[in-house]
């Protein structure tokens, strides 16, 4: 894998995190509401397409060559948006009092 491919990779990855945090909020009312086995099954569906999205992208990119590191991004990308997210809540929260 050259270097374009690593920052192409890496950058996919950021973003990718990013994407996934905010679908998580659009689709939140949907995964976490009704009988528990249609929760699952939204969540298993929720999951496994964002998962498949990212090996698809990942084949354009640099032939599906996903090594952990790019995981660790998303997940930290991830993280990071929902951290950040619950500090604005919680501001907001704060200056209403």
């Amino acid at each position: 894998m050259n270097l374009e491919e690593q920052i192409l990779s890496i950058v996919f990855s950021f973003l990718y995190g990013i994407i996934i945090h905010y679908l998580y909020r659009l689709f939140y009312n949907l995964l976490y509401n009704g009988k528990k086995y249609i929760r699952f099954f939204n969540n298993l569906l929720f999951v496994i397409d964002l998962i498949i999205i990212y090996f698809i992208f990942f084949l354009y990119i640099n032939e599906g060559n996903i090594k952990i590191v790019f995981i660790l991004i998303t997940i930290s990308t991830l993280l990071i948006s929902n951290y950040l997210n619950l500090q604005k809540k919680c501001q907001k929260k704060n200056n209403a009092l």
